[in-house]
């Protein structure tokens, strides 16, 4: 009879235990917390504060595919954003550069919003080589992911100018303040043109890296199954006529001055 009753007892308490601990189980977020920075054409911000832009649009309609909800995307610097998404209440980060680093804390679609190419910009003169960039003045932005070739490069070789923005080291590069920058293409482009900074120019040639750009969805609070279903619909959207239609509004406008005069200094 002793026995029978405190098997009881183990077993009411086994089971108030239980309640106990789903009850206090997290509820799953009824809309996710997006945040990215500004980063033209990919990211930016109209007069009404509302975040646009091409990886904003193809983020957004992923999601209303999906039937995920979701609060209004709020910018913020890319060092600050990336701090908030590693430690604080935020879902998801975009537009990202896949690292092993950031594996530990972040997972990624199998696919990236779009491939972006990284080259380096120059004033008036193009070069053909990292050689070229011996004793010159380079600017870069803090936070951001470059090539370990790069950076120990230019960190030997050159004098390294950190700044919180591209668009910062574009008005740098445009008044002489740097020899030269490390930046993404598309963004690059657009920053030039609205500069009007007809004397800055890419140097296609020489490439610091092609890279994706990914939305990076915080690993402790998503599942993988959500991130094979996100990586499904994103896959399907990038064959369809509307991601292309949003690759044109955003890029065929993004015109690029035409080549420099190539350096006859050796």
């Amino acid at each position: 009879m002793k026995a029978r009753l405190s098997l009881s007892l183990i077993a009411a308490t086994g089971a108030l235990l239980l309640l106990v601990l789903v009850l206090n189980l997290p509820a799953a977020k009824e809309r996710l917390t997006i945040v990215c920075d500004i980063w033209p054409p990919y990211q930016m911000e109209e007069q009404s504060s509302a975040i646009t832009g091409f990886s904003t649009e193809v983020v957004t309609r992923v999601l209303d595919n999906m039937g995920e909800k979701y609060n209004p995307i709020q910018a913020y610097p890319w060092k600050r954003a990336l701090e908030l998404f590693q430690h604080g209440n935020v879902d998801a980060l975009f537009s990202a550069n896949h690292t092993k680093a950031r594996e530990v804390y972040a997972l990624y679609p199998s696919v990236p919003i779009v491939e972006s190419p990284w080259v380096i910009w120059t004033r008036d003169t193009a070069i053909s080589s990292l050689q070229d960039l011996k004793g010159k003045r380079i600017g870069v932005v803090s936070g951001y992911s470059y090539t370990r070739e790069f950076w120990e490069f230019i960190q030997v070789y050159c004098t390294v100018e950190e700044v919180y923005s591209d668009e910062l080291n574009f008005k740098k590069l445009q008044i002489g303040r740097l020899d030269a920058l490390a930046a993404e293409l598309g963004n690059g482009l657009h920053i030039a043109r609205n500069l009007g900074a007809t004397n800055i120019f890419p140097n296609r040639d020489l490439q610091i890296k092609t890279d994706g750009l990914y939305i990076m969805f915080k690993r402790s609070s998503t599942s993988p199954e959500f991130i094979n279903r996100f990586s499904e619909e994103l896959v399907r959207f990038r064959k369809s006529d509307e991601y292309q239609a949003l690759h044109n509004k955003y890029f065929l406008t993004a015109n690029c001055n035409t080549s420099p005069q190539r350096s006859t200094t050796q």
